[in-house]
């Protein structure tokens, strides 16, 4: 009976690992990428009111999502001229994403907005909204909710 060869098992072991350190799960989905956008406008709260605004966004302001507790940064994008984020976490990122405790993060003051507090944090949820079919990967869509001072 033949066995296989020691080379084979450690590479099987090495790939195995990898494939497990890279692994992004949204929903009990194994997905390959996590899109997430949203929206900060220059209000009292970062956020368009129900009955609507005339807020302009704000613009280069730097955003980050981190999953405990602002130890860390999972990613970080900045706000279009238009206020609106967009940030893109890969299954090769390494992340362990969890709705549950992963929020994106804006850092007070922002020079271009006096209506903000002048010091603090903004928090907002982030939402999936859904899981699409993209060839052959699996990738989740997330909105962020509303912003408030963490």
């Amino acid at each position: 009976m033949a066995y296989p060869s020691p080379l084979l098992l450690a590479l099987l072991l090495i790939s195995t690992a990898s494939i497990a350190h890279g692994s992004l799960t949204i929903l009990g989905h194994e997905v390959a990428q996590l899109n997430i956008t949203g929206l900060l406008v220059c209000s009292v709260t970062g956020n368009r009111s129900p009955t609507g605004c005339d807020c302009p966004g704000t613009a280069g302001v730097t955003a980050f999502v981190s999953c405990n507790n602002l130890q860390t940064n999972v990613i970080q994008a900045l706000t279009n001229p238009a206020g609106v984020v967009n940030f893109i976490i890969t299954s090769g990122d390494g992340v362990l994403f969890d709705r549950g405790v992963c929020f994106a993060y804006v850092r007070l003051p922002i020079a271009s907005c006096t209506a903000f507090p002048p010091q603090g944090i903004l928090r907002s949820t982030v939402n999936i909204v859904g899981l699409v079919q993209s060839g052959i990967n699996l990738i989740a869509n997330g909105v962020l909710g509303s912003w408030a001072l963490a």
